[in-house]
């Protein structure tokens, strides 16, 4: 009886590893491999540090090394995990979508302080890149954000959830990003008051009959611009790139702003230089 209890407990240690050796082998960032495993087991990087002496089965110390392995090639973190960050929200991520970062959150914070006060004004939101706004007129009763190229929908959903009197739309050219956008409306409660729809620019909102808000972050990076692997090999160029200035998408985007009978104001995420361009072709 006591041989074949100490047989069994040998081979329940066979089958596990410590938690602490998974991630000291890893190969890639700490931070990183810390936010992997803990996916795997489905725990938090809080329980980890609490825990290094715990024990992982094999079946997990496996699939926590395929995922690793995917990050020591360069793949970003939010495609492994599914997930991403922005303003203090969750937001489901795909190839499809460009992964949300924080000079979007200056375009947001923006944005909500311009519906408030009706002051136009620029931001730095990153080395280089700035948030700016320029309004067309009075902002008091607008109630209707459009975001184009909206991607995960992260930008559309939080003004959605920051403000409960907003409606808002999102437009992309893909239709894989309108689909996650949906999702992350859904996974927010605001579906009622996000609608998400496939078009390039401002052309699905011809019907549109409220005056509105152009927010955006639209590509607007020149083509030569040399990128991190983590971005350039994954991320939907589509979504980045915009001709030798990167002002392909930014230029027509503005025109169709300026000269829409109902646009009161657009907030836009792009280089320093670029809005100084813009700003001056307005005057």
């Amino acid at each position: 009886m006591t041989e074949n209890r100490a047989r069994t407990t040998r081979g329940w240690h066979d089958a596990l590893v410590q938690l602490a050796a998974i991630l000291a082998s890893s190969g890639i960032d700490p931070l990183d491999a810390e936010l992997l495993l803990a996916q795997v087991l489905g725990q938090t990087r809080a329980w980890l540090a609490a825990h290094p002496d715990a024990v992982v089965s094999t079946e997990h110390a496996e699939q926590f090394a395929v995922l690793a392995m995917r990050r020591a090639k360069h793949e970003p973190l939010a495609y492994i995990l599914g997930v991403r960050e922005f303003y203090g929200r969750s937001f489901r991520v795909t190839p499809d979508t460009l992964i949300p970062r924080p000079a979007t959150e200056a375009l947001v914070t923006l944005a909500l302080d311009v519906l408030r006060t009706g002051t136009p004004d620029v931001r730095q939101a990153d080395s280089g890149i700035v948030a700016g706004a320029e309004l067309f007129g009075a902002l008091e009763h607008v109630r209707t954000v459009v975001d184009v190229g909206t991607g995960s929908g992260c930008i559309a959903i939080t003004l959605a959830c920051e403000r409960t009197d907003l409606h808002c739309i999102g437009i992309d050219v893909s239709a894989g990003a309108i689909a996650v956008a949906t999702e992350n409306a859904e996974r927010h409660g605001v579906a009622d008051r996000c609608v998400f729809s496939d078009g390039a620019l401002l052309d699905p909102i011809n019907d549109l009959d409220a005056p509105f808000l152009l927010v955006s972050n639209p590509p607007y990076i020149p083509l030569e611009t040399a990128l991190m692997p983590d971005v350039a090999g994954f991320e939907p160029s589509i979504a980045l790139f915009a001709g030798e200035d990167g002002m392909q998408v930014l230029r027509p985007l503005v025109a169709e702003a300026r000269a829409h009978p109902l646009c009161r104001g657009m907030v836009l995420e792009c280089m320093e230089e670029q809005w100084e361009a813009l700003a001056k072709h307005g005057e």
